[in-house]
């Protein structure tokens, strides 16, 4: 890179470090962050770093890795015990997304041969809101895919192999969906070069075939099923898991193979699931921000089928609504076909029309950060440098209760009280807890006012249990064994 592009880049960078980042820990300073799935993951690392690997009381499955096949997370142990903290979490996090940009440029430099094109395609990169929401919505492992996967592709593009299967090892450890997106990428590497154009040697046509990009893409692809088998039905099972995420697909079945059958079968019910207008809406405003290049790529489409099988036929909403993680599967195929759709729009678009349509690219990439993204300037979160009664109530509350007492607490205070053995949603805690932390405004995981409140006098009616009020709205229950002090910040 010349020097210009790499303060450029760097530049950008650290400007989206510093923007994500800063929004990300002002969220949970502020607690909007929730109990799913910051709470989670701050309980998962301390738990593992006390030795209670990959433990927590919120999920379904107390070990995470029955729940979610995400290796990748013991590489942040040693982190979070030297900085024990969420804040840890959100900035590395944040930082990796945007390192994301790098191997990126990288690889755009090497296929477009224009340094120009190539920072603009990391601008897009940076820009891009689907990528600016996984930043800012609390912390997940598979925000750690787009920029795993980047990587291996500039290594895969500069015949790096060990380098590429080293970061697509990475990207296949940070959750068992990522699992199916390595091995598409196999998939890619196998159909990305043609056909040989001759057949009049055999033993020639062969070596072309089998050519060593094609039999690592073959190898990603059978050991990346392997992988996803023993992952889904050996060792998730055997943690008291499996795919229990597959509630969220029962408008088409029950099962991977009802699924499969009622999809083959029943081709309006496909229809009906995925041709709705807020998926219509979310395809486009995924492939908006890029011009819809990756349209221009069919190979690169191939990397994008599981993210968006994933998104497309699911009910749950918050999948196909660009506000959370669940685009991480997508983002990188989504530039990567960018970078290509871009250079065959370079050999059929006219010299002269070029610049006009960099600009064009450019005005889109800005205006559509302006509009959507959560980072912009139409949806800039300033409230987050406020504070309010609500949230200082909250300080108060999270300040006073001892590090090994068990709690129940609404979701928003659970990230906050996290780093203990014993942490419950409120109300969803298996047996009583020692402390009990109520906002009575916040109905979250009740019916009515009326079941919160029938709650709560179930712990007082035991007679072991005291109540005080913080306010009007706030209670905290407690153990009549225990007598709570404000801890010194």
């Amino acid at each position: 890179m010349k020097r210009t592009h790499s303060f450029l880049l760097g530049g950008m960078i650290i400007i989206f470090v510093f923007v994500l980042g800063l929004i990300s820990i002002l969220r949970h300073w502020h607690f909007q962050t929730q109990a799913w799935d910051m709470g989670i993951f701050v309980q998962i690392l301390w738990n593992t770093a006390h030795g209670r690997i990959m433990q927590n009381s919120i999920e379904e499955v107390r070990n995470h890795l029955g729940v979610h096949m995400s290796p990748f997370l013991f590489l942040l142990v040693p982190g979070f015990v030297l900085v024990p903290s969420p804040y840890y979490l959100l900035a590395v996090q944040t930082l990796a997304i945007a390192l994301g940009a790098w191997p990126l440029y990288l690889l755009a430099l090497r296929i477009l041969r224009n340094k120009n094109l190539a920072l603009l395609i990391a601008g897009a990169y940076l820009l891009y809101p689907p990528l600016h929401a996984i930043a800012r919505f609390d912390f997940h492992p598979i925000a750690f895919l787009p920029p795993l996967l980047l990587a291996a592709f500039y290594f895969i593009e500069i015949e790096k192999w060990k380098w590429a299967i080293l970061f697509l090892t990475l990207a296949a450890f940070t959750q068992e969906d990522a699992i199916l997106v390595v091995m598409f990428v196999g998939i890619y590497l196998l159909l990305r070069k043609g056909e040989p154009r001759t057949m009049a040697s055999p033993s020639l046509v062969r070596g072309k075939w089998l050519s060593k990009e094609r039999k690592i893409g073959f190898a990603v692809f059978v050991l990346s099923l392997l992988w996803f088998f023993i992952s889904v039905n050996v060792i998730m099972p055997a943690l008291g898991g499996g795919l229990l995420r597959l509630d969220r697909y029962t408008n088409l079945g029950a099962t991977p193979l009802e699924i499969l059958t009622n999809i083959i079968r029943h081709q309006g019910l496909l229809y009906e699931t995925v041709f709705t207008s807020s998926k219509i809406s979310y395809l486009f405003w995924l492939f908006m921000p890029v011009s819809f290049l990756p349209l221009l790529s069919w190979r690169t489409l191939i990397l994008l089928i599981p993210g968006l099988l994933q998104n497309l036929l699911t009910s749950y909403e918050p999948q196909f609504s660009s506000s959370y993680q669940y685009d991480a599967s997508l983002v990188a195929g989504i530039f990567v076909g960018s970078i290509y759709g871009l250079a065959t729009l370079q050999k059929i678009s006219h010299l002269r029309w070029q610049g006009f349509l960099k600009w064009g690219f450019v005005g889109l990439i800005l205006a559509v950060f302006v509009i959507r993204s959560p980072a912009g300037p139409q949806h800039f979160p300033t409230s987050l440098f406020k504070e309010n009664p609500h949230r200082q109530a909250f300080r108060i509350l999270t300040n006073i209760i001892p590090p090994e007492v068990s709690v129940a607490a609404n979701t928003n205070l659970v990230p906050h009280l996290a780093k203990r053995e014993h942490i419950h949603l409120l109300g969803a805690e298996p047996s009583p807890v020692d402390v009990v932390l109520i906002d009575g405004a916040d109905l979250f995981g009740f019916s009515s006012a009326s079941e919160l409140q029938a709650y709560l006098d179930g712990y007082l009616k035991s007679g072991s249990y005291e109540v005080r009020r913080l306010g009007n709205r706030y209670f905290i229950v407690t153990h009549k064994k225990l007598q709570l002090v404000a801890r010194k910040e």
